[in-house]
């Protein structure tokens, strides 16, 4: 009964308001949606020229909690390392790719249509970290961006210098990129059974970081992976021979397989056959052409200025 004279109460202010305000004029001029956008600085005006018109991606390096993954203690890229991190990304992937197929158009159909840009990396329970992550093809997420100019664990590295060391930019940005772009292929066009058929259940799991004893261990080349981390499951296995085999000279690639016994050797020289008639047949995407223009890219950072943005 209660609830019944309260909403008969309110019925009641609510016509005497209405008639109270009947009189009163409307100001037309005054918008009731509040623009919220934040005014373009020179940076967004690079991405929308380079980015967004060339390729049809957004590049955010703002703080978008929705954008973020909860599941890490993670800080926003600071905007001169955003900068760098587009630059890069441009500059060893897209433009490679354009190279190679004669254009932007590869990589606007094939590459996700969001990139999101983190500080740090992502520390996990068994002490590995995370640089990058793709999600179901539309959106790779790239981690570690303030290590491109912040003093993290290297004392020789000093605050806000750009890292230009051909290694440290392979290990920390451009493997991981490639690898994360390989992750949109084979999530859009699966991979043939074959590639699975090689290692069979000899995948590690989590368990790969207590069974090498670090990057280099010659067992890890011997059971037929390229990297620790492609024993973890078939589809970084697959990820992980697609951009090892991108960000490596000849002669390191070789380093590789001279570190194998004869049935490593033979294993990853299948993945890697594997891998390139996949990207061949489904894609018309030549590796080894692309694998040329990304070491021609790499031998010239130290010509590369990483922090010019202007248009």
């Amino acid at each position: 009964m209660k609830t019944k004279y309260f909403i008969c109460a309110m019925m009641a202010v609510g016509a005497w308001m209405l008639t109270a305000c009947s009189d009163d004029e409307v100001d037309k001029s005054i918008s009731v949606i509040v623009d919220s956008q934040t005014p373009q600085n020179d940076l967004d005006r690079w991405l929308e020229k380079n980015y967004v018109q060339r390729y049809n991606i957004e590049l955010r390096y703002r703080w978008e909690d929705n954008e973020i993954s909860m599941d890490y203690i993670l800080v926003p890229a600071k905007y001169e390392n955003a900068i760098r991190m587009a630059r890069i990304l441009k500059y060893i992937c897209f433009d490679s790719f354009d190279e190679v197929t004669g254009g932007p158009e590869f990589v606007r159909s094939s590459f996700p249509k969001l990139v999101q840009l983190v500080g740090n990396p992502g520390w996990n329970s068994n002490g590995s970290y995370t640089l990058g992550s793709s999600e179901g093809g539309y959106k790779i997420n790239l981690w570690y961006v303030n290590h491109l100019g912040e003093q993290f664990y290297d004392s020789n590295w000093q605050a806000h210098d750009v890292i230009s060391d051909r290694d440290q930019l392979n290990a920390n940005y451009f493997h991981t990129i490639i690898h994360e772009y390989a992750h949109t292929f084979h999530q859009r066009v699966p991979y043939t059974n074959e590639f699975n058929q090689v290692t069979g259940t000899n995948y590690l799991g989590g368990s790969y970081t207590s069974v090498f004893s670090g990057p280099d261990d010659p067992q890890l080349f011997s059971m037929g992976f390229v990297t620790a981390y492609a024993a973890y499951t078939a589809d970084e296995d697959f990820a992980e021979t697609f951009s090892t085999y991108i960000c490596s000279t000849e002669e390191e690639f070789q380093s590789i397989l001279d570190r194998a016994n004869s049935d490593g050797r033979n294993k990853i020289s299948q993945k890697l056959r594997i891998v390139r008639d996949y990207f061949a047949d489904n894609w018309n995407l030549d590796i080894d052409a692309v694998r040329d223009a990304v070491q021609r890219r790499e031998a010239n950072l130290a010509e590369m200025d990483f922090d010019d943005i202007s248009l």
